[in-house]
């Protein structure tokens, strides 16, 4: 017997997970009674579950949760909250298959609710605060401290799909990462995530949210697609009853009319980038308030000052000031 087909200290077997891959999959489309059985049987593991087991997990829950939907790859509000609701019964992300699911989910969407992300960023915060990283791939460490481990996990959840952009930080990941920063200003961490965090925290405040379409967009475009998939039989009806002459006048204004909203968009997008390089007043009220919440400056949020310093072609006065005394800071330590 190969050493994935047995059981480790209690895990989950091959075995196991094939008789759970034949019972899901016997069947058209995936239902809320199959994923009620794959978290019980993920629950009754007590100890390290077989590859074949963790593959599936990952799985069942994606192609429920991503690809079972109209249209495909974008997760509904609802079954985000489906999926949170269920990880809290069982008292939050608890095991390194669950985290590792949760990560495919948000990585193989086009659209995540940031409700989704947020929640993924709140657990690994959990875990930080209380030293416990078993569920996010590392070992534990002292409570307070961000690993490098904690940065890359940080990072997997902050650079999913959200929906309606790409790459792009929401607010309320910026307010975990600020929590993140305050929670571990004593103890030691990483010094990537000074550089994850004023990155993170600098994409929520200036860059620009490019647009993926949204759920209900990529699902007008697929209808009009299934409309006019027959497109070949409606030329040569036109063709017979000669509408050559309307046909080119009809294809002439579209073909314009795409051009000129490509410039239209090219202008807006040119507009939207010299805008996004200059920090508002609310932003940089947001910015201060977390700031001076607490303490002194940890060494993230200084680093988030001297990038936003040397990114940021407008700064209002509130926030240059604190800027220009991070930056004199850093010369007399010099």
């Amino acid at each position: 017997m190969a050493t994935s087909d047995m059981p480790a200290n209690g895990g989950i077997s091959a075995d196991e997970a094939l008789d759970v891959r034949r019972a899901l999959y016997s069947h058209d489309l995936l239902t809320p009674a199959d994923m009620d059985r794959v978290f019980q049987t993920a629950r009754k593991s007590a100890g390290r579950d077989s590859i074949e087991w963790t593959n599936l997990f990952s799985e069942a829950v994606t192609d429920y949760v991503v690809r079972q939907n109209d249209p495909s790859d974008y997760i509904a509000q609802a079954k985000a909250d489906w999926l949170v609701a269920t990880l809290k019964t069982g008292g939050g992300v608890k095991t390194a298959a669950e985290f590792a699911m949760l990560i495919d989910v948000m990585k193989t969407a086009l659209g995540v609710p940031p409700s989704l992300s947020t929640f993924a960023l709140r657990e690994i915060e959990t875990a930080i605060v209380s030293g416990r990283r078993g569920a996010i791939g590392g070992g534990d460490h002292a409570a307070g401290s961000v690993t490098k481990s904690d940065v890359e996990a940080l990072r997997a959840v902050l650079y999913a799909a959200t929906t309606g952009s790409v790459g792009h930080v929401t607010r309320q990941e910026a307010e975990a990462l600020f929590d993140i920063a305050h929670a571990t200003a004593q103890g030691a961490c990483d010094p990537a995530f000074d550089e994850l965090f004023a990155r993170a925290i600098g994409n929520y405040l200036m860059a620009i949210c490019w647009h993926d379409p949204s759920r209900q967009e990529a699902l007008h475009r697929e209808h009009w697609l299934d409309e006019h998939e027959h497109l070949p039989g409606f030329f040569s009806r036109m063709f017979a009853h000669g509408e050559v002459e309307s046909f080119r006048d009809t294809l002439k204004s579209p073909l314009e009319a795409a051009g000129e909203d490509m410039a239209a968009l090219n202008a807006q997008d040119a507009a939207a980038r010299a805008e996004s390089e200059k920090i508002t007043v609310a932003e940089a009220d947001w910015v201060v308030a977390h700031l001076t919440r607490q303490g002194p400056l940890t060494s993230a949020e200084t680093r988030l000052l001297k990038w936003l310093g040397s990114e940021a072609h407008a700064l209002p006065p509130t926030l240059r000031a604190l800027v220009a005394k991070a930056n004199d800071v850093r010369s007399r330590a010099a």
